[in-house]
């Protein structure tokens, strides 16, 4: 058995000081707040609601486990959503979904690969708003379960893999402002503890210490009706339905991608999966008009390349920039409005995480640009006036890539289909 590792004893460098002085600023800004806010007012009883949030995690352990360490901060976003309901004026309830990449490395042998975990939890939040209601600190309790996983190896010599679950703990801090009556931007730290997978080296199980500090920019919606609040304060809220008027909006959607060309995708038998892994996408934009607008969008997926006998070779992310004109036409009372999407902008593609090296397949790509063009279908489902689910199809073409295979010339055509659905937030 490895004998313990020792740690450094400070203020802020025990096991819990990370925790002890985010509980303590939790309770600093609660009573500030309390001094200051006393006469904030709630004009809504339950409100349910989806906050998207992105940013970096901090990985507080330089010595996540025995000869390994994780890179910090994150060599990737962390990404975070969250389901809610406040259930009063001081404290609601949330589930929140979290995901992080970053490098796995040993101090000898450098970077050895990618560790990524995704993580569910739920948590009680406390806020207290400002007199106007604008401007809502808060802090936030509770637990979950994590997955880890080790992937995408660049070092095939040191002995490394596997992947684990681990229970966890995650309190929080916050404030978010209400740029609209139910459409709140906010900053967020939230502290991922006790969260502690397994990894094999040599062939033996290890923990690797993973607690990390998530630093998040957010964006809360609330989803409110008339007559959800204590006396049907809500009855006098604009219906759910479309405007003529001029708004701008933001998407965010999430989905898959068919690659469609497969008698174009053969490279001397190296060909790319049919379907790509998690597609998402977004964009911003506005609407001119009742039958038009422009946005200007992005999509981002990962195809997979692999031999002639169906091994893995590598994986092969590709993401678009476009910028597109959508053609509208609400119906049924302007709540439901299908609509036609097209444009073109630019696609890049380049080989990512290896699955075998090198020197068993030569397969090499840099990044490259390349115009492409688009058209789709969707739908917007309104449900409420400047929020509404959208759904949509649309068909990414003209991709065209570059490969040496043994130093050989070689094109992909990684064109393909999105299905995709999500929510679109309007300002107005």
């Amino acid at each position: 058995m490895a004998a313990p590792r020792s740690r450094r004893v400070g203020p802020n460098n025990t096991p819990n000081g990370r925790r002890t002085l985010l509980a303590a600023l939790a309770v600093v800004t609660a009573f500030v707040a309390g001094a200051t806010d006393a006469q904030a007012g709630h004009d809504f009883g339950a409100r349910p609601y989806l906050r998207l949030g992105l940013g970096q995690s901090l990985y507080v352990n330089r010595d996540a486990s025995p000869g390994l360490d994780l890179l910090s901060p994150s060599g990737q976003p962390l990404v975070n959503a969250i389901f809610g309901v406040d259930l009063s004026k001081y404290w609601g309830v949330e589930f929140s979904i979290d995901y992080n990449k970053t490098d796995l490395r040993s101090p000898s042998q450098g970077t050895l690969g990618d560790f990524s975990w995704i993580a569910g939890s739920a948590a009680v939040r406390l806020r207290y708003p400002s007199p106007s209601g604008r401007f809502v600190p808060y802090a936030l309790l509770g637990a979950g379960y994590g997955f880890g996983d080790f992937s995408g190896r660049k070092n095939f010599t040191f002995p490394v893999g596997g992947r684990g679950w681990s229970p966890l703990g995650v309190v929080g801090i916050g404030g978010e402002y209400f740029i609209r009556r139910n459409i709140a931007v906010g900053l967020e730290a939230r502290d991922f503890f006790e969260f502690h997978p397994d990894l094999t080296v040599n062939g033996q199980k290890q923990t690797l210490n993973a607690d990390s500090i998530g630093l998040l920019a957010d964006m809360r919606v609330y989803f409110d009706s008339p007559g959800s609040g204590p006396k049907g304060s809500t009855a006098n809220l604009p219906p759910a339905k479309d405007s003529n008027k001029f708004r701008t909006y933001m998407a965010v959607r999430g989905g898959k991608a068919l690659f469609t060309d497969t008698d174009k995708l053969q490279a001397n038998g190296i060909t790319i999966d049919s379907s790509s892994g998690p597609l998402l996408a977004g964009g911003i934009g506005a609407n001119f008009s009742r039958y038009w607008g422009a946005e200007v969008a992005f999509e981002y997926a990962r195809a997979q390349l692999r031999t002639p006998a169906n091994y893995k070779i590598t994986g092969y992310p590709v993401w678009t920039m476009l910028g597109l004109i959508r053609l509208r036409y609400p119906v049924l009372e302007d709540r439901v409005v299908p609509y036609v999407i097209f444009g073109g902008g630019a696609g890049w593609a380049e080989t990512g995480d290896r699955d075998v090296p090198q020197s068993e397949i030569n397969l090499t790509s840099s990044q490259q640009t390349h115009f492409v063009g688009a058209a789709g279908i969707g739908v917007d489902y309104f449900l409420q006036d400047n929020v509404a689910l959208t759904f949509e199809t649309r068909d990414t073409f003209g991709f065209e890539t570059n490969v040496q295979l043994n130093g050989v010339p070689l094109k992909l055509n990684p064109s393909f289909i999105s299905f995709t659905g999500g929510i679109r937030v309007f300002f107005d």
